[in-house]
């Protein structure tokens, strides 16, 4: 929520302190409409304290390989104590690093490399921890056991002008790459064309010449009258290497389309690691990073033969079209180049992600896979995600790189339960801290996501100093961020919403196919709320045309106009054609998650596969709606196939034309066309899943996103603004269930709700805090009563709980306070404030730029009425920055860190004379902005992202800020 001179200024309100009480519960039962009482799918325990598999884990960067071993162990040890699934090593090289400050550690999966994985394997064994391995030395799988023949390749050619009639003996000779001179190629074929100025040519014209090449590509050919193009197409290695791998790491990349070559790459990635494990204590996963090889025309050796099987026709009299040339036919080249691009797809996730599967499954390895429409995408992203044992997308922080909603959609279709995401990538090194971040992570669990992998938390050697050595993009989560002692709380927040957010299916009203393209792309839902048009040079022009996707510019596949209170799923042909069936006027999925609309891109076009699956579907009544498609999108059968999707979809559409007539009865179902995906779902009856009431939400900063199990309906709630929300939400439930709350900060559950029961749903009157979130759940039964130790009202929110009666006023203590520093990092040794401002606003140099944690205390005095029974006391903060730990009377009340920014302070109250402790902290921008300004002095930070700061830079708000008061409030029971 912004700092920096790019980012808007953050006003932060205030948040409850988790209640401390922690109480084990048994399941509640759960009645069934006919009778049966099936055992709750949700564990109160599991959701108080959420199990490993749950929790947050990192992308454990390992800089240029270097390793500190007792650090290393230290890390591992405090990823355990804060809360934290485990780690996936990436070992990659720095790509910053100023007189090169980080060293140079051995190669990746060499000796010394494998030694310090054992230890890191045995370590997080010992704890219980889960440890995964990036599948390269920097991204894209390879390395130095990677041989030419497995190397990646591309689609080459070299032309000569010659005219006739003449003999010639020409020897043909390695093309020119985008890189020089390529290197070890093998010819392909070669044709003559003839010439043209426009270099628009006639498949049907071409002449093959490769029966006149002799060995040793000696090309004799008696050249018939005019003008020809000699071309001669090779297949070459591009000898692209490891794009950044640690210094003594080198490799080539490998050929992602062929099967042989990752087998190889990755049957020698666990050889080597096979060294130091065993079979109880091996790593879990291996991370398949997002997809950046060179943009070029990929190849593969048998492509040729691979084209021919599944298209039924010769590619090389359209190859030209691939290197820059035009078909006379602008429609017959569209569809080659489909069927190219479909192919390379297919050969990339066949080859590459879905055998990484299965040879994971071979050594009980889980395969995690970013394979997405994040880098330099080749792939149908919906079915790359699909082959993969846990789909991983990713979202930035102020930037427009979200790609969860795809991963989700990937994960929903192919019946996966997790959804993992490179979370809070970003180039705002020490900017923010957990507050800010639940903000974004809260979107992104509306999107779908229900493991977070922190990108990224980067190992620190002893050498490395404070804040140490980091990645050059990423929001740095690890033990030397100012706040880590304090992160507890975030990581069970994070756990907590994870556990819940995988339990059952999603549940979404509508499909949207996608078409058959590759690339393709699912644009996100929503999109960073801070990533605003003022951040110049970041910010594109394309970000609110509706048409684009946000994230990549690109036309959407579908643009589906404004769907309040409905979700989707995209789909693709894959899942289509083998997964999706029609029930009861639903369209149905094997793991259970159903759709009541599915909706086709508007376009002419369609793949005869789907075309065919539609007609089935839609006679067993299922509902869709587009317009009638009139032809293939693929030349496979070219041109008679057009006429068979003609005929097929007249059959279906019958005389619905989208202008005058928008529907058709088909069999048991009906097909829509002209109309919009609102008005449809309206049509069907089908309400909104979750209406928002009250409040301006045309933006959908009160977001949800909704999980059915077999006996309950639970919704996540976020409020991703900044304003206190208070909202009417009606429920799309059976009237007869009963709502609860779980709070995901406190773990505890409000079941004594106020709620209003509707013919078709149930309404719930909630205040939700600035970034706040809650979990409504629904069951049969719920015995009405609220956790021991929830002592604040989750549905009226802090400032709607019951006041005191009597003359309890709250007492201000804004004033007359006494702070101290750490004078290790520069700071005063005590300060008196007359009120609570921003350290950055103090007179002392020393805590301008101070960096660190500095303790508050003030006295306040209690007379024996204010400490009645039945009386609760919060002490409540305007705002801090970053996070504070606070203490009444030296007893710990916990870590504040979430608006209203309140804690409990009953327990510990005594009548009198009573002190307040309050430990806050921020986070390292002014110490090291502090360091430059001063370059005269020692300086009191050291990192290799220095250079990523100026004497300009601004300082940012740290500590206690604005009004603390205590207030008094009637017992919630």
């Amino acid at each position: 929520m912004g700092k920096g001179s790019l980012l808007r200024t953050r006003t932060k309100l205030l948040s409850p302190l988790a209640a401390l009480a922690i109480v084990s519960f048994l399941l509640v039962a759960a009645c069934s409409p006919s009778g049966d009482k099936p055992v709750s799918v949700l564990s109160e325990e599991d959701f108080l304290n959420p199990p490993t598999e749950t929790r947050p884990m990192s992308l454990w960067t390992w800089m240029n390989g270097y390793i500190d071993t007792v650090k290393l162990v230290y890390e591992l040890e405090q990823m355990k104590e804060k809360g934290m699934r485990g780690a996936i090593v990436w070992d990659l090289g720095a790509l910053i690093n100023p007189n090169d400050m980080i060293p140079a550690g051995p190669a990746f999966l060499g000796p010394e490399s494998l030694g310090y994985l054992r230890l890191a394997l045995e370590t997080s064994h010992e704890l219980g921890l889960d440890l995964g391995i990036s599948a390269a030395s920097s991204w894209n799988s390879g390395g130095d056991w990677v041989d030419l023949e497995d190397g990646s390749k591309e689609l080459l050619h070299s032309a000569l002008l010659t005219e006739g009639p003449t003999n010639i003996k020409l020897p043909l000779k390695n093309p020119a790459s985008p890189r020089g001179m390529a290197e070890h190629c093998e010819l392909i074929t070669v044709m003559a064309v003839s010439h043209r100025h426009d270099g628009i040519y006639s498949h049907q014209e071409i002449i093959d010449l490769s029966e006149q090449v002799t060995d040793g590509n000696i090309l004799e050919w008696a050249v018939p009258a005019g003008q020809w193009n000699i071309l001669s197409f090779f297949t070459c290695n591009t000898m692209q290497p490891l794009v950044v791998p640690s210094p003594n790491s080198s490799g080539l990349i490998i050929d992602h389309l062929s099967h042989r070559a990752t087998e190889r790459h990755l049957n020698e990635m666990i050889s080597r690691l096979g060294q130091i494990s065993t079979d109880e204590n091996k790593f879990k996963f291996i991370f398949l990073d997002s997809y950046e090889v060179w943009q070029m025309d990929d190849w593969t050796p048998g492509f040729i033969a691979e084209f021919r099987t599944r298209y039924g026709y010769d590619p090389r009299p359209f190859l030209p079209v691939l290197q820059g040339y035009r078909l006379a036919d602008p429609t017959v080249q569209t569809r080659f180049e489909g069927d190219y691009r479909r192919l390379v797809s297919d050969l990339l996730i066949e080859s590459h992600y879905a055998q990484a599967v299965e040879i994971g499954d071979r050594h009980s390895i889980q395969m995690i896979t970013e394979a997405g429409h994040g880098g330099h995408p080749r792939v149908e992203p919906l079915k790359a995600l699909g082959s993969s044992h846990m789909p991983m997308g990713e979202f930035w922080n102020r930037q427009r790189h979200w790609v969860t909603k795809e991963a989700a959609s990937a994960a929903h279709i192919y019946g996966k339960q997790i959804v993992a995401s490179e979370s809070l990538t970003g180039w705002n090194h020490w900017q923010h801290g957990p507050t800010d971040f639940k903000q974004l992570i809260d979107v992104a669990f509306c999107e779908g996501l229900n493991q977070v992998v922190f990108h990224t938390f980067s190992h620190n050697p002893e050498i490395a100093g404070k804040p140490g050595f980091v990645y050059h993009a990423g929001e740095h989560v690890n033990v030397n961020a100012t706040w880590w002692d304090y992160s507890r709380p975030f990581m069970d927040y994070i756990a907590r919403a994870s556990y819940m957010l995988r339990q059952g299916n999603f549940v979404a009203d509508v499909l949207l196919y996608y078409g058959d393209d590759a690339p393709n792309l699912v644009p996100p839902k929503r999109m960073n709320p801070n990533y605003t048009p003022d951040m110049p040079g970041l910010f594109p022009a394309y970000f609110y045309d509706e048409t684009k996707c946000p994230h990549c510019g690109m036309d959407r596949p579908i643009v589906t106009g404004d769907l309040p209170g409905y979700e989707y799923d995209y789909v693709n042909e894959d899942v289509i054609t083998t997964r999706l069936d029609a029930q009861d006027g639903k369209l149905v999925l094997p793991h259970g998650s159903s759709y009541r609309l599915l909706v086709l891109p508007d376009r002419e076009d369609i793949s005869l596969a789907v075309l065919k699956k539609l007609e089935q579907l839609i006679d067993e009544g299922a509902v869709v709606l587009g317009r009638k498609p009139t032809r293939s999108t693929s030349l496979k059968g070219y041109p008679a196939v057009d006429q068979e999707v003609k005929e097929l979809a007249d059959k279906i559409w019958g005389a619905a034309d989208g202008k005058t007539v928008f529907s058709n009865r088909f069999g048991k179902g009906i097909v829509y066309w002209g109309r919009s995906i609102q008005d449809v779902l309206k049509e069907l009856g089908v309400q909104p899943d979750l209406e928002v009431k009250g409040v301006d939400n045309k933006d959908r900063h009160i977001d949800f996103v909704h999980r059915r199990t077999s006996s309950e309906e639970i919704y996540f709630i976020s409020n991703s603004s900044e304003r206190q929300e208070r909202v009417s939400l009606v429920f799309r439930v059976d009237p007869g269930m009963q709502p609860e709350i779980w709070d995901a900060e406190s773990g505890l559950i409000q079941r004594k709700l106020a709620y209003t029961k509707l013919p078709n749903g149930i309404q719930l009157d909630m205040e939700l805090d600035p970034i706040g979130s809650r979990f409504v759940v629904f069951r049969r039964k719920s015995s009405g009563k609220n956790d021991p130790g929830l002592h604040r009202d989750l549905q009226a929110g802090f400032s709607g709980q019951s006041t005191v009666e009597g003359d309890f006023e709250t007492l201000d203590i804004s004033t007359d306070w006494k702070i101290s520093f750490d004078a290790s990092m520069g700071g005063p040794a005590s300060v008196l404030l007359s009120k609570l401002i921003s350290w950055s606003e103090m007179e002392e140099e020393g805590a301008r730029y101070y960096s660190g944690t500095a303790t508050y205390t003030r006295e306040f005095t209690l007379d024996k009425n204010q400490l009645a029974a039945g009386l609760e006391a919060f002490v409540r903060f305007e705002e801090i920055q970053e996070m504070a730990r606070v203490l009444v009377n030296g007893e710990d009340c916990g870590v504040v860190w979430l608006p209203p920014y309140t804690a409990r302070i009953t327990p510990h109250l005594r009548e009198g004379a009573n002190t307040l402790t309050v430990h806050a902290v921020n986070t390292w921008n002014n110490r090291i902005v502090g360091d430059i300004q001063n370059p005269d002095q020692p300086p009191f930070t050291n990192t290799n992202a220095k250079p990523r700061f100026n004497r300009s830079t601004p300082l940012l708000p740290s500590g206690l800020l604005g009004t603390c008061q205590i207030q008094f409030f009637q017992t919630n029971k």
